[in-house]
């Protein structure tokens, strides 16, 4: 046979030699320039033929020959019909095409039908107490890397395992089910089962319902996962090597492979179509068995929906193949009602009007524009945008806070748009935070300014009703947006009304999470543990010296720590110790140069000290620091008020009507000084405004100036109406008056 050229591996070393390859009988003969070896060519293996590819021959002893010449390879060995067939296929591209397609098609069929059948059969031959060992294993490991504990108060934990225990005594079933509370910021709201009847619950997806039956219809839809099996065989089938295992052996404890995945499988894999169906179906036997109307479910499954999209490639509840409108039709036709449960109407309270400010910011003059509309897209389109801005790190707290700062402003004609808003998008993250915002600052408005001692019960039990109604808008919010500072933030506000310190301290700590820089969660907080709250100085200059210690921003560490000084100087000045309460005035404000309010808190306590340049100097750049600061309105005109200059007072007096037109304290003091400027028809028109709002010495003024035609035309019979509604108040100088007049 003619001999043919190749490369040699000895198999020892990585050197190549170049040899001839000479065949004859049973021997294959290797010889080149320092190479002469013979091989028995029964032992000699060969690659198979791709193509023109180079070939391999293996040689007995761990050495190899590749070489270009094929046909060569093939006269000297053995040629098998699967080689040809196997060569014919792969030289022809549209049969090497419908080869692989093939291969697709086996492999796809092996899947899609061989295992979900070997799985639902081993399934069902797997016994309890392995079952319950993966179980547990299984929790275990979500424990690790994806569970955390639940912050859910532990009653209430215990009355939904109450409720969920009398659920399962009407399911007749001998799986002894267990329910487990976790918390997982990844999940979100969500619930899922575990093989051997564990069902675990998240606290967002507690915190996101308004009734305990709607987490128990969650509930028992996982309980007919379990029911069914469904767990177990997902299992299975994401782990064929344990499917292999536990079919030959029955014991799926065995195969730790399977046990080590089970965490990522359950997250990572859903159910199938018909899954869901059944355990839908068995859900609402359940729930009607139980005497729970299925429309609950039928809610839930609807305020889930909205949270999906903030979890993009993560699991949920909703997960699954049937879409969300077709599972809720399901429910509701189960129910025989054609709509989704009505919420009852909650407790009658006054929702106080908010102070008439003008709304100064153009954002917040746009968003309470499209609230009088009802034009909840364009709210969404604006608030969403607020919120990416934020969440891309393009948008400061401050100014996000300032955007949501428009739903303060609203009173009691707003509250069924923020109500209708937030029932027609259930999974807006924005409508739930503004109905939050709206309850929570109509809350503190109900209870008022005044000392507790000094606060009646009514305004008390408003309040209470009013932050009710605030909190469970916040903890469904938490779960419908992956930063929800606003809620974190608020959440800590409202822990100080409602009396709830650890409350405050969980959200504090969720909130710096995802905002660690945030002076304004800081700030809340130094709020919450004044000792006026319940809290201690101790407390205050700890949080002071986290500050210093982890803000970036020097600044933004003293605006924190300067809380302390302007909080103990508040206490001190109660008991007339002004020394040394202007001593804290003064070190809070070399740390917060900005702080308006603070500010205006030194101007009454210089007031005192008569002082007055000095006051209304605090005073005026309190004002323009703080526009919006009710108390630096009242401050700026009472140190106005000692100064000689009327244009002064015009001024400033203009400054606040600009913000608050119902300041009638503004309003009579522009109105006396337009009056010794000589200029009667501009006072008489500010003390007609104040005299509208109900201000006494306004009334007189204005008495008075119809009675002598001063800035109006002469009018007896008003001037004397609004002498009497002045003396009406005890305005001494009005009943003088009208006693003269009636002599």
């Amino acid at each position: 046979m003619k001999p043919f050229e190749a490369d040699y591996y000895d198999g020892k070393t990585s050197v190549r030699h170049r040899v001839s390859l000479l065949a004859g009988g049973a021997r294959l003969k290797l010889i080149g320039a320092d190479v002469s070896e013979i091989f028995d060519l029964r032992r000699v293996r060969r690659s198979l033929r791709i193509a023109n590819t180079p070939r391999w021959l293996y040689l007995p002893g761990g050495g190899a020959c590749v070489t270009q010449d094929n046909d060569a390879v093939d006269r000297i060995t053995r040629t098998r019909g699967y080689d040809r067939v196997l060569h014919t296929w792969e030289s022809r591209p549209l049969l090497a095409a419908l080869a692989v397609a093939l291969v697709a098609l086996g492999t796809w069929l092996f899947i899609d039908r061989g295992l979900p059948l070997a799985a639902d059969e081993i399934a069902r031959r797997i016994p309890r107490e392995a079952e319950t060992l993966l179980g547990e294993s299984t929790l275990q490991g979500m424990d690790r890397f994806l569970l955390q504990p639940s912050t859910l108060p532990a009653a209430r934990q215990q009355a939904l395992r109450a409720k969920f225990a009398a659920l399962m005594e009407r399911a007749g079933s001998p799986t002894p089910y267990r329910l487990e509370f976790r918390a997982s910021k990844p999940l979100g709201a969500n619930a899922f089962a575990l093989p051997a009847g564990v069902i675990v619950v998240l606290d967002d997806l507690v915190r996101l319902a308004r009734h305990d039956e709607e987490v128990l219809g969650v509930l028992a839809h996982e309980v007919g996962h379990v029911y069914h099996r469904h767990t177990m065989r997902r299992l299975l089938e994401g782990s064929a090597t344990a499917l292999v295992i536990a079919g030959l052996t029955g014991d799926i404890a065995s195969t730790t492979s399977l046990a080590a995945a089970a965490p990522t499988l359950l997250v990572q894999t859903k159910y199938s179509r018909d899954n869901e169906r059944e355990a839908d179906a068995y859900a609402v036997e359940l729930m009607r068995r139980s005497e729970i109307d299925p429309r609950y479910l039928a809610t839930m499954l609807g305020r889930l929906e909205g949270t999906r999209r903030f979890r993009a490639g993560l699991p949920d509840f909703l997960a699954s193949h049937p879409a969300t409108e077709e599972r809720k039709a399901s429910a509701l036709a189960a129910s025989g009602h054609a709509g989704e449960r009505d919420e009852p109407q909650s407790q009658e309270v006054a929702i106080p009007e908010p102070r008439p400010l003008a709304v100064l910011d153009p954002l917040q003059r746009q968003i309470i524009g499209l609230i009088e509309k009802r034009d909840y897209a364009e709210l969404e389109r604006l608030l969403i945008l607020q919120q990416a801005r934020y969440e891309q790190a393009a948008l400061s707290e401050l100014e996000l806070e300032i955007a949501f700062r428009a739903f303060r402003r609203l009173g009691p004609r707003a509250e069924p748009a923020l109500k209708e808003w937030s029932e027609k998008l259930p999974g807006s993250y924005a409508a739930h935070t503004a109905l939050g915002v709206y309850y929570l600052w109509r809350g503190i408005d109900a209870r008022g300014t005044a000392y507790a001692s000094d606060t009646s019960a009514e305004q008390l039990r408003n309040m209470q009703a009013l932050v009710g109604r605030a909190r469970p808008e916040f903890e469904r919010s938490l779960v419908l947006t992956p930063k929800p500072y606003i809620s974190h933030l608020s959440l800590i506000t409202l822990s100080r009304y409602a009396g709830d310190r650890e409350l405050g301290h969980r959200h504090y700590a969720q909130g710096l999470a995802i905002a660690p820089q945030s002076v304004g969660l800081r700030m809340a907080k130094m709020s919450n543990i004044e000792p006026r709250w319940g809290g201690s100085y101790k407390e205050m200059e700890a949080l002071a010296q986290e500050a210093t210690s982890e803000l970036k921003d020097p600044a933004a560490a003293a605006k924190v720590a300067a809380r302390l000084p302007s909080y103990r100087a508040h206490e001190v000045q109660r008991d007339k110790n002004y020394g040394e309460a202007l001593r804290l005035y003064d070190e809070a404000l070399r740390l917060d140069p900005a702080a308006g309010a603070v500010r205006c808190e030194r101007s009454w306590l210089l007031s005192q000290l008569a002082r007055y340049p000095e006051a209304y100097a605090d005073a005026k750049r309190g004002l323009l620091d703080a526009r919006e600061d009710s108390y630096c309105m009242e401050r700026v005109i009472g140190a106005a008020s000692h100064l000689p200059d009327h244009q002064e007072m015009i001024a400033v007096a203009t400054l606040v009507v600009e913000v608050d037109a119902g300041a009638a304290n503004a309003l009579t003091h522009r109105g006396w000084a337009f009056e010794q400027l000589g200029q009667r028809d501009a006072a008489f028109q500010d003390y007609i405004s104040a005299a509208k709002l109900g201000d006494a010495w306004a009334q007189l003024k204005v008495g008075m100036a119809y009675l002598e035609g001063a800035g109006v035309t002469r009018d007896d019979e008003q001037g004397v109406g609004w002498l009497r509604k002045s003396a009406a108040q005890g305005n001494a100088d009005a009943k003088r008056i009208l006693q003269t007049k009636e002599r």
